[in-house]
């Protein structure tokens, strides 16, 4: 989703049909629903990274409550706990 969250024409695309959008990609079905859903806590608990996830979700970001927005991404994954960033 790294695309999604370079590109506006990219984030256009995936707005417009993000079923259509994901279906290229190798996704499990709890991925490809929850990118359809714009479910970002699941997900964050499926292991999608924390800093590319960010940028993601902050592309849904009204101009203007960036802040509010990312203060409502932390509490949807603060259930899940603090990522690992093992290699």
């Amino acid at each position: 989703m790294r695309a999604v969250s370079l590109s506006d024409e990219e984030f256009a695309r995936y707005r417009k049909d993000a079923g259509a959008f994901v279906a290229p990609f190798d996704l499990t079905p709890a991925e490809r629903r929850a990118f359809i859903d714009e479910d970002y806590a699941t997900l964050y608990a499926l292991g999608a990274h924390p800093f590319l996830l960010n940028a993601f979700i902050m592309m849904f970001a009204p101009r203007g409550q960036e802040r509010a927005h990312a203060d409502a991404y932390r509490a949807s994954i603060a259930p899940y706990g603090y990522p690992t960033f093992d290699t």
